[in-house]
């Protein structure tokens, strides 16, 4: 029999992956079984426990790949000032909340809320906590050290609200919908805030 290369390993998780978003989208974290996912990717159970012990282990690999994916959102050319670049992060968060129903935060916030209790997922939320909260304070202290953002709260304290803000907003969006809790405008209003805590050079040149 010929060796499965690398290749058509990750290929093959990644089908499995994309499989099992679909079901957890549909049908919520707690409601999702293994065996909705296995159905769903045609293949059988012993071609999908061999990447996977669990559904749980599914979805934390899906949460790990979208940790990455918020990472990257600050990963921009360069060239672009720290201010264009946190512009160009927001877009992507509003993006992400407006499509929050074909999206695993729903799924993300009721893994975590409903097991909150429990060891192993307490773990996990103080895990993705410390990743959202280093990519975006890294991000900021970079800018602070280039010169060009100029902080009038301590970047630390910035950092916990705005991850306080999006979550609360991910939440508002999940219960009330987008539109009603006019998102568009909130985060215009978000944007004119962190632009006078965070005072980019280009704002400062023009007073």
């Amino acid at each position: 029999m010929p060796k499965i290369t690398d290749q058509k390993k990750d290929a093959v998780r990644m089908d499995i992956l994309n499989t099992a978003r679909n079901v957890f989208i549909q049908k919520g974290y707690e409601a999702a079984t293994m065996k909705d996912i296995v159905t769903s990717s045609g293949r059988s159970f012993g071609g999908v426990y061999l990447y996977y012990s669990n559904k749980e282990d599914v979805f934390l690999d899906l949460l790990r790949r979208q940790y990455e994916d918020m990472a990257l959102d600050f990963a921009s050319e360069k060239q672009m000032s720290a201010w264009c670049r946190f512009e160009q992060f927001m877009g992507e968060q509003e993006r992400r909340v407006k499509e929050v129903d074909s999206g695993l935060a729903p799924c993300m916030y009721e893994y975590f809320i409903v097991g909150r209790r429990e060891e192993g997922r307490r773990k996990l939320i103080e895990d993705r906590y410390q990743a959202v909260y280093g990519s975006i304070f890294t991000f900021i202290y970079d800018g602070v050290q280039r010169g060009e953002l100029h902080p009038s709260q301590p970047v630390e304290t910035f950092v916990h609200w705005l991850i306080s803000f999006m979550d609360g907003i991910f939440l508002e969006s999940i219960i009330n919908g987008f539109e009603r809790i006019e998102l568009v405008k909130q985060f215009d209003f978000l944007r004119t805030v962190c632009r006078s805590i965070l005072k980019p050079i280009e704002l400062e040149e023009y007073q």
